[in-house]
């Protein structure tokens, strides 16, 4: 078996239960929201210190979302789990990578889809989220934190929204 790269301890930080993990995740996703649309001006901008804009950063956050949000759900339910790959995530100059099919494109989304996409983005994550429980026993393998249940999935999804929240507030103070 594939050693994970990180205890997935750390992510009880996000909360233990899952009404607490689901009030971070409504609390992550209103701090992003509100972030990505103060950064209209420099939407398309690579930020100092980073390789990706603003534009792209939302982008990325979405598809690594909705990449999950179909996990947690077969997570939850009783159908068969089949084996998966145990491919360990790469970290570059202390950066952990993004699987190549969840980085953004070159552009990143536009602005003017922003409403739009963050609504429909955010309202399948918390549906699914107001279902999430522990799946001890039911889990997939994370790059990073390795075989996971769906609380953690979910979890980790509030931790990765905090922290590029953070790297664009840090961007945007530069």
């Amino acid at each position: 078996m594939t050693q994970p790269l990180f205890d997935p301890s750390v992510l009880l930080f996000v909360g233990h239960t899952p009404e607490e993990v689901r009030t971070r995740l409504s609390v992550e996703l209103d701090r992003m929201e509100a972030h990505l649309r103060g950064r209209e001006a420099d939407w398309t901008t690579t930020q100092t210190g980073r390789e990706w804009s603003p534009a792209q950063d939302a982008e990325h956050i979405m598809k690594i979302d909705n990449s999950i949000v179909p996990m947690m759900r077969l997570l939850m339910s009783d159908k068969e789990l089949r084996p998966m790959p145990q491919v360990p995530g790469e970290i570059i100059d202390g950066k952990r990578q993004s699987p190549a099919a969840l980085l953004p494109s070159a552009e990143g989304m536009p602005f003017e889809a922003l409403d739009t996409a963050w609504a429909e983005h955010r309202q399948k994550l918390e549906e699914m989220a107001a279902h999430v429980t522990a799946t001890p026993g039911r889990t997939f393998w994370h790059q990073f934190f390795g075989e996971i249940d769906a609380l953690d999935w979910l979890r980790m999804i509030a931790m990765h929204l905090r922290n590029h929240r953070k790297l664009l507030e840090e961007s945007a103070a530069a």
